[in-house]
């Protein structure tokens, strides 16, 4: 149910946000300018506010999309130590709840010989959206580093806060992880920690649970003579098997989690080599993981894991024009496969610039693939002319992209009207695949689904910034804009 507040007229709350806006930055910079008057001489203080608005109409929907976000990102560095502050608040304008998160607060101090010590907010390696809310220590040798961190963990994988809520409920988390520099640079690290899962049972009731998660994470990036470069990496982690009870009789009960531990995996491989105009590269990936537990699952036979390898060719001839070329093949364990290749040209003349690509996206579906699965080609295309000057750059084009769901099986309701075709101007070898996106659920976070007109606008005068994206679905799936406005220095 809305509140009384997000039952206000729209056109006053955007008056709001925009006034929220202006605070925010004016806040800002002057705490900017302060800390810069009172830092010693021998450090250094950065600062960078900004505040975007976003705006975007869905199909079908009463009240468009609409947000206001204010950023803060803060920096104190002296010669042996440092502070950071990264800050987002983003609140809705239409009848949306509000989202404030602190990123970071932290201090670093390594005026001890040899240590580093760590306080506050920070990032931990291993896992997705891993902060923690406490300290670490690292000790450093010659090119070697080993450190040990812990603490509460600051936000669930569900992005929930953990402490700085009116409730707070913490979480553990700690971890090792050693580092060595020079001519072969390799990480690794493991973290132990916990999460707190809520599920959606229905009828207004969700079931929360505490899971222990870990993480373990390596990676290694060396020069390969003067023309190559070589990376990988790898990571695994635990994974969360939901099955929701089918009974008609238990609908209502609690569904049944499962908790593998380290039963996600995944790697990857880069090998890059300059050869005079030309750059190419190799890149070789691989994850294996499972969606849905069990034969009683809907899409139990559709696998996460999935093998693929990336060919990259990028040629600069002159400073007028360059060239690229990329060849993607993924094939899943499930008998899936994917395609995508892709060329792309852009020519450059004083502040004229010139960009154009085409290519196709194939869907491949396997023999006995789950239901709802079907093949499909999609045509991607992307045209734009730009003006690029030492302070503006202003941009307009044209382009079709492949969407989420491509692989999907089309309902009647989903089918365009037009019944000579797809609307979006796909090629599909099955007549129910998908192409028009007529239910692409990434609405409205992004246009880039099918065919669509964008302009963008950026600046900068002095120590400020400006831009602005717009985006204009040509199948009638709406618009998007978003607007930035900030201050560094």
């Amino acid at each position: 149910m809305p509140t009384p507040r997000d039952q206000r007229p729209l056109g006053r709350r955007l008056v709001i946000g925009v006034i929220g806006v202006i605070g925010g930055l004016a806040g800002g910079v002057a705490l900017g300018m302060i800390g810069g008057a009172s830092a010693p001489a021998r450090a250094e203080v950065r600062a960078l506010v900004a505040a975007d608005g976003y705006f975007a109409t869905i199909p079908g929907a009463r009240d468009p999309f609409a947000t206001v976000a204010l950023s803060a990102h803060l920096q104190w560095r002296a010669a042996e130590q440092h502070a950071v502050l990264d800050w987002v608040s983003r609140e809705s304008l239409v009848a949306g709840p509000p989202r404030r998160e602190l990123h970071e607060l932290s201090y670093v101090d390594r005026r001890v010989p040899r240590l580093e010590l760590t306080l506050g907010r920070f990032r931990v390696p291993g896992g997705f959206w891993l902060i923690a809310d406490g300290a670490g220590i690292a000790v450093r040798s010659g090119q070697l580093a080993a450190s040990v961190f812990g603490g509460s963990r600051s936000f669930t994988n569900g992005r929930a806060e953990t402490l700085l809520t009116s409730a707070p409920a913490p979480l553990p988390l700690v971890g090792v992880s050693v580092s060595s520099r020079g001519d072969l640079q390799a990480s690794a690290s493991y973290v132990y920690t916990a999460d707190r899962v809520t599920l959606y049972r229905g009828g207004g009731v969700t079931a929360t649970s505490r899971q222990p998660e870990q993480f373990l994470d390596a990676a290694l990036a060396a020069a390969v003579g003067q023309r190559g470069f070589v990376t990988a990496g790898l990571s695994i982690g635990s994974r969360y098997l939901v099955t929701y009870p089918t009974e008609p009789d238990k609908v209502t009960d609690a569904p049944t989690l499962d908790n593998q531990w380290f039963g996600s995996q995944s790697g990857y491989a880069l090998v890059d080599w300059r050869l005079t105009s030309w750059r190419l590269q190799g890149i070789a990936a691989a994850v294996r993981t499972k969606l849905g537990p069990g034969a009683a699952a809907p899409l139990a036979s559709l696998s996460g894991s999935f093998v693929e390898g990336t060919a990259r060719a990028q040629w600069r001839g002159s400073a007028a024009w360059r060239a690229s070329g990329r060849y993607r093949l993924r094939l899943w364990a499930d008998g899936r496969r994917a395609q995508r290749a892709e060329a792309s040209a852009v020519w450059r003349r004083r502040a004229l610039q010139l960009a154009a690509s085409a290519g196709v996206n194939a869907q491949h579906a396997a023999v006995n693939a789950a239901p709802g699965l079907v093949s499909s080609q999609t045509l991607l295309y992307r045209a734009s002319i730009s003006r690029k000057t030492q302070r503006w750059t202003l941009t307009a084009g044209v382009a079709a992209t492949a969407a989420l769901g491509d692989e999907l099986r089309r309902t009647p309701a989903d089918a365009p009207s037009d019944a000579a075709g797809d609307a979006s101007g796909d090629a599909t070898t099955d007549a129910s695949a998908n192409p028009s996106g007529a239910n692409d659920q990434r609405a409205p976070y992004t246009l880039e689904a099918r065919r669509h007109g964008f302009v963008r606008v950026a600046t900068t005068q002095g120590a400020w910034f400006a831009g602005f994206d717009g985006e204009v679905s040509l199948d009638g799936a709406g618009v998007r804009a978003l607007l930035q406005l900030g201050w560094a220095r």
